[in-house]
Parts: C-alpha cells; sequence; structure tokens
C-alpha cells in the first residue's frame, strides 16, 4: 500500500517539475533601446515564470512577421528576483522611467510592455493571452 501511494504521489509531482524547469528566453533582443525606433517591446522574462515560458516564443514569432524598425525588442530578466539588478537592466535599456514606475510596488513578469521611447510612457501591456497576430498587430498599432 505504501508503495502505490509512493508511486501515486511521484506520478502527481511530473507536471510540477516540468513547470519549474529553466526555461531561456527565445527573443532576439537588443541590450537598449535604438535610436531612431520610437517604439520599445520590452519583455518582461524570468525562467522560472509559467506565463514567460507561453508569451516568449510568440513574442519571438511575432518579431520576426515586423519590419526592423517596428519596435526595438529588449528583454529584462527577472529570474533571480534582485530588483535592483531588474531596474537596472532597465536604466541601461533607456526604459527605466516608465518600468521603475509601472512594477514601483513589485515586478509582475510575463508581460510584453509597449514602451513610448521618447515619451517614457507604457502605451500598452500584452500578456500570454495575446495571439501571435495580436502582439504584431498591437505593435504595428503603435507606429505613428
Amino acid at each position: 500500500m505504501t508503495r502505490f501511494l509512493f508511486s501515486a504521489f511521484a506520478i502527481l509531482l511530473v507536471p510540477l517539475a516540468a513547470c519549474t524547469q529553466s526555461y531561456d528566453s527565445t527573443l532576439q533582443a537588443d541590450v537598449r533601446v535604438e535610436e531612431n525606433i520610437p517604439v520599445a517591446a520590452v519583455l518582461v522574462f524570468a525562467e522560472w515564470c509559467p506565463s514567460c515560458k507561453v508569451l516568449d516564443p510568440k513574442v519571438e514569432a511575432a518579431r520576426t512577421m515586423l519590419e526592423d524598425d517596428a519596435a526595438s525588442f529588449v528583454v529584462l530578466d527577472y529570474t533571480d528576483r534582485d530588483a535592483d539588478a531588474f531596474f537596472a537592466q532597465a536604466d541601461a535599456a533607456g526604459v527605466g522611467e516608465p518600468v521603475r514606475a509601472l512594477f514601483a510596488d513589485g515586478v509582475k513578469t510575463g508581460q510584453l510592455l509597449l514602451i513610448d521611447v521618447e515619451n517614457q510612457s507604457v502605451i500598452d501591456t500584452i500578456t500570454r493571452q495575446a495571439s501571435i497576430e495580436d502582439i504584431r498587430e498591437r505593435i504595428v498599432a503603435t507606429q505613428p
């Protein structure tokens, strides 16, 4: 009986183990917002984040469907849960002000932020529920 319970418990843990496995972003991104591109698409990412695992490949697929100057794509990594390091990445990327304002009460991963680089403001927030086409359309909609 004990062996049966142990086996049943182990089987129940398999899906949980898959959720906790490390996942590296597939997004081909810049370290810094490119000059003369008015919109930054900023993926707030962590290896342990289930929403990131869903959103990340969609963002990469949408990126490949866009013109090169549609947006600067940036990944901000919060894997270590180090807010200071996270905000330092945002500052170095050129989007520190809007990212700090949005996450003043704590960083929330699994989001793609569309940021107006000139005004330093968040235009739109995209989550894992968005389709690849929806992500592409929402980025295109930010174009002047």
